[in-house]
């Protein structure tokens, strides 16, 4: 018989843990599972490459306004009020003037507000042998609103940057059944802050979604005539940005004739935009905003650059690792799990200095280049089949 299987994520917009939900629908056997997805926020395009067997679950007006979206608060509050939910349009105004005026964290207004309103949301109809959490307040809803066998929440990051009420955290964590992390080191960080959670968490790695890439190819070609550097991040100070357009200066005022492309988008796209043009680099440092296929460009760059001050398991590390592009990063406290320094990468200190020196180290040494790119290729992990592995949980 089929297991039924249910993935509950926050939004479908084309993020790292986005693709890597699809990448694992593309490799599951359907003639062993039934597969529902439920988005929280269906506002995105990501539904629309998912397999043909997946069952799509679209959350109505309300559970998305339950879940408070940072990019559309007015929408919720329009949708308290037109459902007559007036309580919960004044505690989300309250909520929004503790983020706005007070400048306590929106994740722990969001949770809160969760907390307090989840018991007048609708049941799922549905029985499910497995449901699984995977960003944002997933995992609540999984626990609240869901009739499952086993539910389990997914570890994407490192959890002492989320920046949530571990009060909360607790309360849900301890009514699940276990945990999946996209990294062992991730899997450490969260069992040090929920020990009774150790034995109850699987590492499970993200895989590449190497046939959607291949199915959104476009025609455009990076000048060779510079040395092409590439970051794929989410445009957010947790990404670094800032160390970047900084080392970016010093290897132009040293005579280094670059281009540092930078692909996606995100709620600090002014303010990084506004320190570009601050530093001159507007010519230099190109802001490509979001792109489907970012393997594609990351294929045609010299060196890949990941700035980041916090991650689970990077998916674009991954995917400069696969195209054998020779790797700088900034010291993380994951980064090792995907990065051996000197061996498949650099890994620079969190300043502007060692990062443009480590670049600069590449651009000098093509030997070097050449052999970090070539021992990432080498050392592609083998890949755990998903469908032994749910099938053990």
């Amino acid at each position: 018989m089929k297991k039924n299987i249910l993935f509950v994520i926050s939004n479908d917009n084309i993020g790292g843990p986005q693709k890597s939900l699809l990448a694992l629908l593309e490799r599951l056997d359907y003639t062993l599972f039934n597969i529902d997805v439920m988005i929280l926020n269906p506002s995105g395009n990501l539904k629309e490459l998912f397999p043909k067997e997946v069952n799509v679950l679209k959350a109505d007006k309300l559970l998305t306004a339950f879940t408070m979206p940072s990019d559309s608060i007015f929408y919720t509050l329009g949708v308290f009020l037109k459902e007559l939910k007036i309580r919960q349009f004044i505690l989300a105004l309250k909520a929004m003037f503790n983020y706005k005026i007070k400048k306590r964290p929106m994740n722990q207004e969001r949770q809160k507000f969760w907390v307090e309103n989840s018991k007048h949301l609708e049941q799922s109809d549905k029985n499910y042998d497995f449901a699984f959490g995977i960003l944002g307040l997933s995992t609540y809803y999984v626990v609240d609103c869901v009739n499952a066998e086993k539910k389990y929440h997914w570890i994407r990051s490192d959890s002492r940057m989320l920046n949530r009420d571990v009060g909360i955290e607790n309360y849900y964590f301890k009514k699940i059944d276990g945990a999946l992390s996209v990294s062992q080191e991730c899997e450490s960080i969260f069992n040090d802050m929920y020990p009774y959670m150790n034995g109850r968490t699987k590492v499970f790695y993200n895989y590449l979604p190497l046939s959607f890439y291949d199915s959104f190819s476009d025609n455009t070609v990076l000048s060779k005539d510079s040395i092409n550097l590439i970051t794929v991040a989410r445009l957010d100070p947790l990404k670094g940005l800032d160390l970047a357009i900084k080392a970016c200066k010093l290897l132009v005022d040293k005579g280094y004739e670059i281009k540092w492309y930078v692909l996606g988008d995100g709620k600090g796209r002014k303010e990084i935009e506004k320190m570009i043009e601050e530093y001159s680099l507007q010519e230099v440092m190109i802001l490509f905003g979001f792109k489907l296929n970012t393997l594609q460009y990351i294929k045609q760059t010299d060196i890949f650059v990941h700035p980041s001050r916090a991650e689970g398991k990077s998916n674009a590390v991954d995917e400069a690792k696969y195209a054998g592009v020779p790797i700088v990063v900034t010291n993380y406290p994951t980064v090792k799990e995907q990065i051996d320094n000197e061996y498949n990468g650099l890994i620079a200190q969190f300043d502007e200095v060692d990062l443009s020196n480590k670049i600069e180290r590449l651009i000098k040494d093509k030997e070097l280049a050449k052999t970090l790119g070539q021992n990432s290729i080498n050392e592609q992990n083998e890949v755990v089949d998903p469908n032994s592995f749910l099938c053990s949980l």
